[in-house]
């Protein structure tokens, strides 16, 4: 199911207001990732529900290629994971998302998040801007499918192989691997001194 900009934008609107709660999803109180999870159930689109897993759901792009309906996430001081915030990118540099306890639900401006920007995400399935554009844009009128789906498949290893590339994701599967050994070290000392 394709979705627009606009309809991610129209959609999140609606909840500007509302408390803001840590751990809350909805329906009539959220935390950041909670609105943005709730916000596109509503649409049809089911997205993962902490900011950490949303930065990993999303397709990577630009802030020049920023539109309304994409996702804009940061790493304020105090954040438990990295990104610890997102939020829903409106247009002409506004953000909306639940952020403050005090106001609830509401708008910040890019500028104001500078340089605690980890980056820019956009929905899966959806079409960024005002549009419903078919995928593969201006080729798909010349090329065949199974071509056009080829580079589409490019695209999705080229980011893959980013991800792997990133050093922070190969602090994660460091942290990981000597987490999973020094369990299995722990659980064979509690059965040696058994």
């Amino acid at each position: 199911m394709s979705i627009s900009g606009t309809q991610i934008v129209s959609e999140v609107e609606k909840f500007t207001g509302d408390p803001y709660v840590y751990g809350a999803t909805g329906p009539s109180s959220f935390d950041c990732s909670g609105l943005v999870q709730y916000v596109l159930r509503q649409l049809g689109v089911s997205a993962p529900r902490t900011s950490e897993a949303q930065w990993g759901w999303v397709q990577k792009i630009t802030r020049a290629q920023l539109q309304p309906g994409d996702l804009v996430f940061a790493q304020f001081p105090g954040d438990n994971a990295s990104p610890g915030h997102v939020g829903i990118y409106t247009g002409n540099g506004q953000v909306l998302s639940a952020e403050d306890p005090a106001l609830g639900v509401g708008y910040a401006t890019l500028a104001s998040w500078g340089s605690s920007i980890v980056g820019y995400g956009r929905v899966p399935g959806s079409a960024a801007g005002t549009s419903s554009a078919p995928s593969g844009g201006l080729l798909s009128l010349f090329l065949p499918s199974d071509v056009t789906g080829m580079f589409e498949t490019a695209a999705g290893l080229f980011q893959k192989l980013m991800w792997i590339m990133n050093p922070e994701s190969w602090a994660r599967i460091i942290a990981g691997v000597f987490g999973f050994f020094l369990l299995a070290f722990g659980i064979g000392f509690l059965v040696a001194a058994a």
